[in-house]
C-alpha cells in the first residue's frame, strides 16, 4: 500500500464532496423466495477489504487485517478507499458506498470483509444497489455495526450473508477454523460449537427457555437490530431463528432494547433464540443482573432460548449464515446448520 497515500486520506478531514444523496427504496424484496446463497470460497481466491464504517486507526492496522485474511488462504484486494478519514468514518458515505459496490461488481472478488465496525454503516443503507448485489451474489462477512449491512443485504438482496469477523481482528485457530468450515464447504456444518477453554471443556451456555426449534436465522449486534426498527429495512423475525450480542451495555440498556423488539412484536414472532456474549457495564446502583433481565423478557415467551453462544465482542466467535435454515437446541446450547451457506 502507498504510505504516502495512506496518510494523505488520513488527514483529510474536511471538505464536502459534491454527490448527490441517493436513496434506494426498500420495495425490492422478495419474501417468498429462497435466499441465494454465495459460491464457496477456495484457497487462492481474491477477498476484498472494504470500509464501510468507522476510520482506521494506522497503517499497521490495515498490515494486520491484510494479514489475517492471507493466513485463510486467500489473495486480498484492499478498496480505494481503505485508510481514508472523515473524522470518526473510513471516509465520505459516497467514498465507502463506491468501495462496497465495487467489490459486488469485480469478478475477480469471491468474498468481502469490512476491515472493521465502529459506526456509520448504516448511512449507507439508503444508497446500497442491492439489485447490484443480487445480481452478483458473493460471501459478505463482518460483525458490530456491519450489521447494517449484513442484515439488511440478506432481506433486500435475498442472500446468504454472514456474521463472522471482521478482517482486522483476533483471529483465533477457532474462528478461522469456523469461517473456514462455514464459507469453504458446501455441505451443511452441523451442530456449531462452543470453543474449549484452558480446562479442556467447553464454554458454558445457559438455558433459559427447553426446547428446540428451528428457522432460518437472523440477527446481528443488538443495537444495530433496534435501529432498524420503524424503517423501510425493519428486520423480520418472522418463524426465524433470532441471535443477538452486544458491548458496554448495562442491563437497564439491554432491557430497553430488548422492550422495543418485544413492543413491536419480534420476540413474539421468533421461533426461537441464541444469545451471544453480551458485555456489560453497569453505570447505576439500581441495575438488576442481566441474568434476571434476559429471563424476564424471555421465559414468558415459552420458546427456545439460550445464552451463552459464541458471538460477539470476544476472540472466539462463529461465523453464522443468515438465511440459513438452523435448529437450535436451548438445553443443549447449539445451533445446529440443517443445510449448507454456500455453493
Amino acid at each position: 500500500m502507498d504510505r504516502k497515500g495512506f496518510l494523505k486520506r488520513l488527514t483529510a478531514t474536511s471538505g464536502l464532496l459534491v454527490a448527490p444523496f441517493i436513496q434506494t427504496e426498500a420495495t425490492n424484496r422478495v419474501v417468498a423466495a429462497p435466499f441465494v446463497k454465495p459460491p464457496r470460497v477456495r484457497p487462492g481466491d481474491t477477498a476484498a477489504i472494504v470500509s464501510p464504517a468507522g476510520s482506521t486507526v494506522s497503517k499497521e492496522d490495515i498490515d494486520n487485517a491484510v494479514a489475517s485474511i492471507q493466513k485463510l488462504g486467500l489473495k486480498t484486494k484492499l478498496g480505494e478507499n481503505v485508510g481514508s478519514r472523515w473524522g470518526y468514518l473510513g471516509g465520505r458515505d459516497t467514498e465507502r458506498l463506491t468501495d462496497l459496490h465495487s467489490a459486488f461488481e469485480d469478478p475477480a472478488v469471491k468474498v468481502i470483509f469490512p476491515i472493521r465496525g465502529g459506526y456509520g454503516s448504516s448511512r449507507l443503507i439508503p444508497m446500497i444497489d442491492f439489485d447490484l448485489i443480487k445480481r452478483n451474489p458473493k460471501a459478505f462477512v463482518g460483525f458490530s455495526d456491519n450489521t447494517s449491512l449484513i442484515v439488511t443485504m440478506n432481506m433486500f438482496s435475498n442472500m446468504v450473508t454472514f456474521y463472522g469477523p471482521n478482517a482486522h481482528f483476533d483471529w483465533t485457530t477457532y474462528t478461522r477454523e469456523n469461517l473456514q468450515k462455514i464459507l469453504m464447504d458446501n455441505t451443511p456444518a452441523g451442530v456449531l460449537e462452543a470453543p474449549v477453554g484452558v480446562n479442556g471443556r467447553r464454554a458454558n451456555h445457559t438455558t433459559i427457555v427447553p426446547g428446540k426449534a428451528t428457522g432460518q436465522l437472523i440477527g446481528g449486534n443488538l443495537s444495530l437490530l433496534i435501529q432498524t426498527l420503524g424503517t423501510q429495512w425493519e428486520i423480520d423475525t418472522r418463524g426465524k431463528i433470532l441471535f443477538f450480542e452486544d458491548v458496554n451495555e448495562s442491563p437497564y440498556r439491554i432491557d430497553r432494547m430488548l422492550t422495543h423488539l418485544w413492543l413491536a412484536r419480534k420476540l413474539q414472532v421468533a421461533a426461537g433464540f441464541a444469545i451471544g456474549q453480551l458485555t456489560v457495564t453497569r453505570d447505576r446502583n439500581d441495575d438488576m443482573d442481566l441474568m434476571s433481565v434476559i429471563r424476564d423478557r424471555f421465559e414468558p415467551l415459552g420458546k427456545p432460548c439460550f445464552i451463552g453462544m459464541a458471538t460477539g465482542h470476544v476472540s472466539n466467535i462463529l461465523t453464522l449464515p443468515l438465511g440459513v435454515r438452523m435448529e437450535v437446541d436451548a438445553g443443549a446450547g447449539t445451533l445446529r446448520t440443517v443445510e449448507s451457506a454456500v455453493v
